[in-house]
Protein backbone atom coordinates (compact mmCIF):
# COMPACT_ATOMS: atom_id res chain seq x y z
CA UNK A 1 0.00 0.00 0.00
CA UNK A 2 1.73 3.43 -0.98
CA UNK A 3 1.76 6.62 1.04
CA UNK A 4 -1.02 8.47 -1.26
CA UNK A 5 -3.42 5.60 -1.12
CA UNK A 6 -3.12 5.49 3.07
CA UNK A 7 -3.39 9.58 2.66
CA UNK A 8 -6.27 9.11 0.65
CA UNK A 9 -7.65 6.80 2.53
CA UNK A 10 -7.54 8.96 5.89
CA UNK A 11 -8.91 11.69 3.95
CA UNK A 12 -11.80 10.38 2.74
CA UNK A 13 -12.40 9.15 6.48
CA UNK A 14 -11.66 12.23 7.98
CA UNK A 15 -14.55 13.98 5.53
CA UNK A 16 -17.31 11.53 6.12
CA UNK A 17 -16.48 11.81 9.93
CA UNK A 18 -16.82 16.06 9.68
CA UNK A 19 -20.06 15.03 7.54
CA UNK A 20 -21.74 13.09 10.24
CA UNK A 21 -20.82 15.47 12.70
CA UNK A 22 -21.89 19.03 10.96
CA UNK A 23 -23.86 17.75 8.28
CA UNK A 24 -24.82 20.63 5.71
CA UNK A 25 -21.63 22.61 7.11
CA UNK A 26 -19.20 20.63 5.17
CA UNK A 27 -20.20 20.20 1.67
CA UNK A 28 -19.95 16.38 0.78
CA UNK A 29 -19.57 13.16 2.94
CA UNK A 30 -16.46 12.77 0.74
CA UNK A 31 -13.13 15.08 -1.07
CA UNK A 32 -13.74 16.11 -4.28
CA UNK A 33 -12.17 13.38 -6.95
CA UNK A 34 -9.67 14.40 -9.17
CA UNK A 35 -11.91 14.63 -12.47
CA UNK A 36 -13.98 17.29 -9.90
CA UNK A 37 -10.81 18.98 -9.44
CA UNK A 38 -9.61 18.94 -12.99
CA UNK A 39 -13.04 20.55 -14.22
CA UNK A 40 -13.11 23.20 -11.32
CA UNK A 41 -9.23 24.44 -12.73
CA UNK A 42 -10.50 24.99 -15.81
CA UNK A 43 -9.79 28.53 -15.56
CA UNK A 44 -6.25 27.91 -13.86
CA UNK A 45 -3.94 29.32 -16.65
CA UNK A 46 -0.02 27.92 -16.58
CA UNK A 47 0.75 29.74 -18.72
CA UNK A 48 0.73 33.41 -16.50
CA UNK A 49 0.96 34.44 -13.32
CA UNK A 50 -2.71 35.05 -11.38
CA UNK A 51 -3.86 35.67 -8.11
CA UNK A 52 -6.51 32.59 -7.49
CA UNK A 53 -8.72 31.99 -4.37
CA UNK A 54 -10.25 29.06 -3.07
CA UNK A 55 -13.43 29.34 -0.57
CA UNK A 56 -13.83 26.13 1.16
CA UNK A 57 -10.69 24.26 0.61
CA UNK A 58 -11.67 21.62 2.47
CA UNK A 59 -8.46 18.59 2.48
CA UNK A 60 -6.93 19.99 -0.23
CA UNK A 61 -8.35 17.84 -3.29
CA UNK A 62 -8.78 21.57 -5.72
CA UNK A 63 -6.23 23.15 -3.66
CA UNK A 64 -3.84 20.16 -4.97
CA UNK A 65 -5.04 20.14 -8.48
CA UNK A 66 -4.50 24.30 -9.19
CA UNK A 67 -1.25 24.05 -7.25
CA UNK A 68 -0.25 21.60 -9.95
CA UNK A 69 -1.03 23.20 -13.03
CA UNK A 70 -0.94 27.09 -12.47
CA UNK A 71 1.66 29.40 -13.03
CA UNK A 72 4.94 29.46 -11.03
CA UNK A 73 4.29 33.05 -9.95
CA UNK A 74 1.29 32.83 -9.57
CA UNK A 75 -0.80 32.96 -5.96
CA UNK A 76 -2.90 30.67 -4.24
CA UNK A 77 -4.62 31.60 -1.31
CA UNK A 78 -7.02 28.50 -0.05
CA UNK A 79 -9.57 29.45 2.40
CA UNK A 80 -11.00 27.02 5.03
CA UNK A 81 -13.25 26.94 8.35
CA UNK A 82 -12.19 23.97 9.50
CA UNK A 83 -9.27 23.59 11.48
CA UNK A 84 -8.17 20.03 10.62
CA UNK A 85 -9.25 20.22 6.83
CA UNK A 86 -6.88 22.85 6.80
CA UNK A 87 -3.75 21.64 8.29
CA UNK A 88 -3.98 18.79 6.21
CA UNK A 89 -4.36 21.05 2.94
CA UNK A 90 -1.31 22.88 3.94
CA UNK A 91 0.85 19.60 4.33
CA UNK A 92 -0.34 18.17 0.85
CA UNK A 93 0.17 21.57 -0.73
CA UNK A 94 2.80 23.94 0.13
CA UNK A 95 2.21 26.18 -2.93
CA UNK A 96 -0.91 27.59 -1.38
CA UNK A 97 -1.74 29.70 1.39
CA UNK A 98 -3.66 27.98 3.62
CA UNK A 99 -6.11 30.18 5.65
CA UNK A 100 -8.26 29.05 8.65
CA UNK A 101 -10.92 31.61 8.25
CA UNK A 102 -14.57 31.82 8.18
CA UNK A 103 -16.00 33.29 4.96
CA UNK A 104 -18.14 36.13 6.87
CA UNK A 105 -14.51 37.60 7.38
CA UNK A 106 -13.74 37.22 3.78
CA UNK A 107 -13.35 41.43 2.81
CA UNK A 108 -10.39 41.73 5.79
CA UNK A 109 -8.69 38.21 4.75
CA UNK A 110 -8.18 39.45 1.31
CA UNK A 111 -7.59 43.43 2.42
CA UNK A 112 -5.01 41.71 4.90
CA UNK A 113 -2.99 40.21 2.05
CA UNK A 114 -3.23 42.96 -0.07
CA UNK A 115 -5.54 41.50 -2.74
CA UNK A 116 -7.40 44.22 -4.25
CA UNK A 117 -7.86 42.55 -7.46
CA UNK A 118 -8.56 38.49 -8.12
CA UNK A 119 -7.93 36.47 -11.62
CA UNK A 120 -10.59 33.78 -10.27
CA UNK A 121 -12.12 32.10 -7.94
CA UNK A 122 -12.62 28.27 -7.06
CA UNK A 123 -15.25 27.46 -4.44
CA UNK A 124 -15.74 24.36 -2.61
CA UNK A 125 -18.19 26.04 -0.03
CA UNK A 126 -21.48 24.68 0.31
CA UNK A 127 -23.56 27.88 -1.18
CA UNK A 128 -26.89 26.86 -1.47
CA UNK A 129 -26.88 26.20 2.60
CA UNK A 130 -25.22 29.79 3.90
CA UNK A 131 -27.78 31.87 5.29
CA UNK A 132 -29.03 34.32 2.51
CA UNK A 133 -26.69 37.88 3.37
CA UNK A 134 -23.41 35.72 4.12
CA UNK A 135 -24.25 34.38 1.14
CA UNK A 136 -24.89 37.43 -0.72
CA UNK A 137 -21.99 39.66 1.20
CA UNK A 138 -19.75 36.51 -0.63
CA UNK A 139 -20.60 36.98 -4.07
CA UNK A 140 -20.45 40.88 -3.75
CA UNK A 141 -16.65 40.95 -1.58
CA UNK A 142 -15.92 38.84 -5.30
CA UNK A 143 -17.55 41.56 -7.99
CA UNK A 144 -15.45 44.17 -5.83
CA UNK A 145 -12.53 42.25 -6.32
CA UNK A 146 -13.51 41.58 -9.91
CA UNK A 147 -12.77 38.38 -10.34
CA UNK A 148 -13.45 37.48 -13.98
CA UNK A 149 -14.82 33.71 -13.03
CA UNK A 150 -15.84 31.68 -10.65
CA UNK A 151 -15.79 27.90 -10.64
CA UNK A 152 -18.43 26.70 -7.97
CA UNK A 153 -18.59 22.80 -7.37
CA UNK A 154 -21.77 20.81 -6.71
CA UNK A 155 -23.23 17.24 -5.83
CA UNK A 156 -26.27 18.19 -7.09
CA UNK A 157 -26.02 18.67 -11.14
CA UNK A 158 -28.52 21.56 -12.28
CA UNK A 159 -30.21 21.76 -9.11
CA UNK A 160 -28.98 24.93 -8.26
CA UNK A 161 -28.56 26.72 -11.80
CA UNK A 162 -31.05 29.28 -11.10
CA UNK A 163 -29.39 30.75 -7.60
CA UNK A 164 -26.27 31.29 -9.57
CA UNK A 165 -27.84 33.27 -12.51
CA UNK A 166 -29.12 35.66 -9.92
CA UNK A 167 -24.95 36.26 -8.81
CA UNK A 168 -23.44 35.75 -13.20
CA UNK A 169 -24.19 37.44 -16.26
CA UNK A 170 -23.10 34.06 -17.57
CA UNK A 171 -23.48 30.21 -16.13
CA UNK A 172 -21.97 27.05 -17.82
CA UNK A 173 -22.89 23.82 -15.72
CA UNK A 174 -20.27 21.04 -16.52
CA UNK A 175 -21.24 17.97 -15.26
CA UNK A 176 -18.42 15.43 -13.48
CA UNK A 177 -20.20 11.73 -13.78
CA UNK A 178 -17.04 10.25 -12.43
CA UNK A 179 -17.17 11.78 -8.67
CA UNK A 180 -18.64 10.45 -5.80
CA UNK A 181 -21.64 11.30 -5.39
CA UNK A 182 -21.88 12.84 -9.10
CA UNK A 183 -21.42 16.15 -9.76
CA UNK A 184 -20.02 19.01 -11.63
CA UNK A 185 -19.12 22.67 -11.41
CA UNK A 186 -20.85 25.66 -12.81
CA UNK A 187 -18.87 28.23 -14.52
CA UNK A 188 -19.45 31.73 -13.46
CA UNK A 189 -18.92 34.88 -15.52
CA UNK A 190 -19.92 38.22 -15.02
CA UNK A 191 -21.17 39.15 -11.63
CA UNK A 192 -24.31 41.05 -11.79
CA UNK A 193 -23.43 42.63 -7.66
CA UNK A 194 -20.96 44.64 -6.00
CA UNK A 195 -20.80 45.49 -2.32
CA UNK A 196 -23.31 47.65 -0.66
CA UNK A 197 -21.67 50.77 1.24
CA UNK A 198 -20.73 50.64 4.59
CA UNK A 199 -22.52 53.27 6.66
CA UNK A 200 -21.59 54.47 9.82
CA UNK A 201 -23.43 55.74 12.59
CA UNK A 202 -23.30 60.01 12.75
Amino acid sequence: MTRMHVHAQGERRLYLRKYLQQGRRVASFAPSSRHLAAATCRGVDPARPQRLLELGAGTGSITRAAAARMHPDSRLIAVERDADFAALAAWTVPRAEVVVADVADLDALLRERGISRLDGVLSGLPTPSLPPVLRERVFAVLAERGGPWVSQITVMPWVYYGLYRRFFRAVAFEPVWRNLPPGGVYHCRGPRCAAPAVVTPG
